[in-house]
């Protein structure tokens, strides 16, 4: 997957990553990063662990790996993304209905970053919205539905 740049999030940069796939979706991003914009770093590498797992009882992993500089980083969706800062705003106490500041930074870094290197057209951002993850989170919908 290519670099696409980073992003600030809560003061710590975040790589974005080409989505893995040929399918309608948002740009993806290195999670470790992510997760250490708000965690101590040993919390950020067992999420990462974690993330590497998720989806291994169906067949297909949810994350994708790509080169960030030195390191072969586990990059994850938007939707998981989301998902990620969603619960560390609730760890953090915010209620769980509302976007706590984790996932308000994360959410708006990255729609800046799409806008301001016009990533996306908005017929784009609608069909990725429709198949957030693409193909690596398929089963989960299909599977909740």
């Amino acid at each position: 997957m290519t670099k696409l740049g980073e992003i600030t999030v809560n003061g710590k940069s975040v790589s974005v990553f080409q989505k893995p796939h040929d399918e309608p979706d948002f740009p993806w991003v290195d999670v470790e990063e992510l997760a250490k914009a708000f965690l101590p770093r040993s919390r950020a590498r067992r999420i990462v662990s974690l993330t590497q797992r998720f989806g291994e009882a169906e067949g297909q992993r949810a994350c994708a790996t790509a080169r960030n500089g030195d390191r072969i980083a586990t990059i994850i969706c938007h939707a998981m993304a989301q998902g990620l800062c969603g619960l560390i705003d609730v760890e953090a106490g915010y209620h769980a209905d509302e976007p706590g500041p984790a996932h308000t930074n994360y959410s708006a870094a990255l729609g800046g970053f799409i806008h301001d290197k016009g990533l996306m057209s908005l017929e784009d951002m609608i069909a990725a919205f429709k198949n957030s993850g693409g193909p690596s989170l398929r089963a989960f919908r299909e599977g909740a539905e």
